[in-house]
This record gives structure tokens, C-alpha cells and sequence, in this order.
């Protein structure tokens, strides 16, 4: 790996941003043509600033390399490996979610390794930053010659290339170099079709559905649902065409009524489909006063109308399950977390609690804020839901959290970064206090808390 250039590059980042902002305030914006100038100013720093975040990410990979013990990250065979907790604190520090941020020192570090040109490009400020990680992303894992090919090709039209004309090249690289290969990479491909249904829907109770397939399945698939919604605007049904597609897809689910609609037959009786649909409720919602609900999938309000909608389909079953009042507190006196609790923490939290980290919370592990060793409580206020690769991190790194209330905690990196996360997001709050107050983690009223104070942040 390269030598890194992290000073150098932080000195012109300052410089850059000092004479932004003086040409800032020295500019006087009375015009239209004065705003344009102005916004084409703007993003010409901004561009600036971005591909030198580029460079910065390499410094960081630079001054991180991997150990002989550390299993690495990256995941990439032709890239050296990096320690495989730096990351998260770079991307933090920058303002990405710990993904986001190993993504982006990824497409950095591969540019730099494997794309001479055009990372030649980013350092000239010939190629804006994300369009060179646009290029990344479709060239990360490729062997040397096809990455070599797809620098050559593509270095001159860096600039204003396309996805279409890149996916293009690729192909055309993968066929002329590796034509086994091509062919048993589409085979693999195959092999991860599925059919997902996303965990974001509308407050009208409107979803979506992920569908990969193979090409010829879809357009089957395609053709059937053109064929049931023309079939509804036969019988009258006077909404768009795309409403009607919409609906044709739910008339599919059952294939026995999609063929007797078709074939103008009398429908069968309508199969009960199991549905678990967990709705939250205020206590003024429950009077009828303000009727909002939120289902376990998704945190968007459900309007009340939608709810009785869907209990009241003939070809639903619905199901009442017991309620999880948030506002109780849960305690057990074990260090095994019951599903109850491990619930209750999941529908406040939402997600992982790491800085920026938005994997669902029942996908999680479920950590002791606290930990029992040091005598933590297994209750709802010492609870926190961890994806486990932040898991990891908190367990085995300097990385370290407290509770400030239930659902809210400050996370602390190891470089003295401070992050106060709650269930409406992240806040940056560096620098830290100087002090930390310690307890066993159980926030209830009543508790008797553990108080150390300790010097540093």
C-alpha cells in the first residue's frame, strides 16, 4: 500500500476551506446570475472537499494496517488489510454510519491500488469524488486486468460517464477476459434470487416489495399483471393503471381468484391468510381521540381506517397479540434476556444503537449496557440492542457507552469522539465532559446507583 499523505492533505483541506470562506464573505449576491455564480462556487468546494475526505480515507487506511493476529476488513483479496475496527471511528468523525464510512474508505483505497488514472483524476479535481466511487463500486473485487482495462476505458469519460455505459464496459471487460467466469457468475446469480418485502411502508399503509428473478419469470410475471388489471378495467373498475397493476398484484396472491377473474367465473371462497400486524397506540388513541398506530415493521404511523381495513378483509385472520406497554419497566433477575424484554427494547430502540447504524433491532444481539461482570441489571434501562459487528466492537475495542435514559445513550470512540444517539438519531456532541458518572445501568425510579467519578472522557 502506498505511503500515506495524511498531513499534507489536511494542510491544503484547511486552505481550501479558509479561502472558501473568505471568498464567501467577500461576495456581494444581488442578481440572478450573481446566485448561479454563487451555487457553482459552492459546489465546486464542496467537490473539493469531498475528494479530499478521499485522499484523508487512504491516510486513515495508511496509518491502520492490519496486525498479524487481526483478521482484517475490507474483505477484498487484492487490497491489504486494515485493522479491522478503524473504520467506524473515521466514519463517525466524518458524519457516516460505521458502514458508510468502511464503504467509502474502500472505494478510496481501491482507486488509489488499482486505478492509477483515475485516481489521478480525483487528485487533479478532474473527476468529481463520487463519480469515481460510482466506478468503484462496480470495479471492487475484479481482477487486476479487468480493473486495468476499465481505468483505461473509462479515464477519459471519468467526468460524465454514465451507470448504463459503465455496466456496459464491465460486461464487455468480464467477456473479453473472463468468459467462464461471466458465464458462472450468472449462474451464481441465479442463485440469489429472491422476493423481499421492505420494512418501510407509508402512513396510508402503502408498501413495497422487492422482487429479483430471472428475466424470463419476470416478464411472465409482468404479462400476468397486465392481464388482471385489463381484465379490471373490463368490469369497470375506472382506477389508473397503475392502481389497477397495484391491485392485480394482491388478485395474485390467490391464484384461485386470479383465474376465476380471468375466466369470469364465480370466485371461491377467499383463503385466510395469517397476517401479525402489532399496533401501538397512545391512550388517546385508544379513546378515539387521536387514532394513530405504528406496525412492528416499520416505525411510519398507520392511520386507524387502514387498521380497520385490514382486520376487516374476509380473507384475513387476525390475530390479537398481548400488549407491550413501553413506559413499564422490566426486570428479571438473571442474565438471560426473556423475549418480553428483549421485545419491549427492541419496539423503543428501532435499531441498533451504534452511531448511525440503522439495522433493525430484532435482527440484533442484546447487550448489558452494564455489564452483568461489573453488575449490571438485565432490565429495560440496561438493556441495548447491537448489531453484531458493533457489538464486537464495543465488546473488544475502546469503544465504550452509557445510558444517559432508557434509549438514550453516549457512545465515546476511542480518539475521544462523543455521540448521543436516541431513537430519533445521532448528534455529534464532541468535545466530551470531564467527567462520567458509573451505575449499574438500571435508570428505574427507586434504583440505588453504583456513583464513581473518574477522570477523562
Amino acid at each position: 500500500m502506498a505511503t500515506g499523505g495524511g498531513r499534507a492533505v489536511e494542510d491544503r483541506l484547511r486552505t481550501s476551506v479558509r479561502t472558501h470562506r473568505v471568498l464567501c464573505m467577500n461576495r456581494t449576491i444581488e442578481t440572478a446570475a450573481d446566485v448561479l455564480a454563487a451555487a457553482r462556487h459552492e459546489r465546486a468546494a464542496a467537490d473539493d472537499a469531498e475528494a479530499a475526505l478521499l485522499e484523508l480515507a487512504c491516510a486513515w487506511a495508511d496509518v491502520n494496517p492490519a496486525g498479524a493476529d487481526d483478521e482484517g476488513c475490507l474483505e477484498d483479496e487484492f487490497l491489504p488489510l486494515l485493522r479491522w475496527d478503524c473504520p467506524a471511528e473515521f466514519a463517525l468523525a466524518v458524519g457516516l454510519s460505521a458502514d458508510t464510512g468502511e464503504r467509502r474508505i474502500h472505494q478510496a483505497v481501491h482507486i488509489r491500488e488499482r486505478m492509477p488514472r483515475l485516481w489521478a483524476l480525483v487528485q487533479a479535481r478532474a473527476v468529481q469524488a463520487w463519480r469515481a466511487c460510482r466506478i468503484a463500486d462496480r470495479t471492487i473485487g475484479k481482477p487486476d486486468d479487468v480493473c486495468a482495462w476499465i481505468d483505461e476505458q473509462v479515464a477519459p469519460i471519468a467526468h460524465k460517464v454514465g451507470v448504463i455505459r459503465l455496466e456496459k464496459l464491465l460486461d464487455e471487460a468480464m467477456l473479453r477476459l473472463y468468459p467462464e467466469q461471466r458465464e458462472q457468475e450468472q449462474l451464481e446469480e441465479l442463485d440469489r434470487r429472491d422476493v423481499q418485502l421492505l420494512d418501510r411502508h407509508s402512513h396510508n399503509g402503502v408498501g413495497e416489495m422487492r422482487i429479483r428473478a430471472d428475466l424470463k419469470d419476470l416478464y411472465d410475471f409482468n404479462e400476468a399483471v397486465a392481464e388482471v388489471a385489463a381484465e379490471l378495467a373490463e368490469l369497470g373498475d375506472t382506477d389508473s393503471l397503475d392502481v389497477r397493476r397495484s391491485k392485480a398484484v394482491g388478485i395474485l396472491a390467490d391464484p384461485r381468484t386470479a383465474l376465476a377473474l380471468l375466466e369470469r367465473t364465480e370466485a371461491p371462497a377467499a383463503k385466510r391468510k395469517k397476517v401479525v400486524l402489532s399496533v401501538h397506540l397512545s391512550e388517546a388513541a385508544v379513546l378515539g381521540l387521536d387514532p394513530v398506530g405504528r406496525s412492528e415493521r416499520g416505525d411510519r404511523p398507520v392511520l386507524e381506517q387502514q387498521i380497520r381495513d385490514w382486520c376487516g378483509r374476509e380473507d384475513t385472520h387476525l390475530t390479537v397479540l398481548p400488549v407491550i406497554d413501553l413506559n413499564a419497566h422490566q426486570s428479571v433477575g438473571s442474565y438471560e434476556i426473556p423475549n418480553r424484554l428483549a421485545a419491549a427494547v427492541d419496539l423503543r430502540d428501532g435499531t441498533c444503537v451504534f452511531p448511525w447504524c440503522t439495522r433493525p433491532a430484532r435482527r440484533c444481539d442484546h447487550d448489558h449496557t452494564v455489564a452483568d461482570s461489573e453488575g449490571g441489571a438485565t432490565c429495560s434501562c440496561n438493556i441495548a440492542p447491537l448489531c453484531r459487528h458493533h457489538h464486537r466492537i464495543k465488546t473488544h475495542t475502546a469503544w465504550n457507552y452509557t445510558t444517559v435514559e432508557p434509549g438514550v445513550y453516549l457512545w465515546r470512540s476511542p480518539h475521544g469522539y462523543s455521540f448521543l444517539r436516541d431513537f430519533s438519531g445521532t448528534l455529534d456532541v464532541t468535545p466530551d465532559s470531564n467527567g462520567e458518572a458509573r451505575s449499574d445501568g438500571c435508570q428505574h425510579e427507586g434504583s440505588t446507583p453504583m456513583v464513581t467519578v473518574r477522570d477523562g472522557g
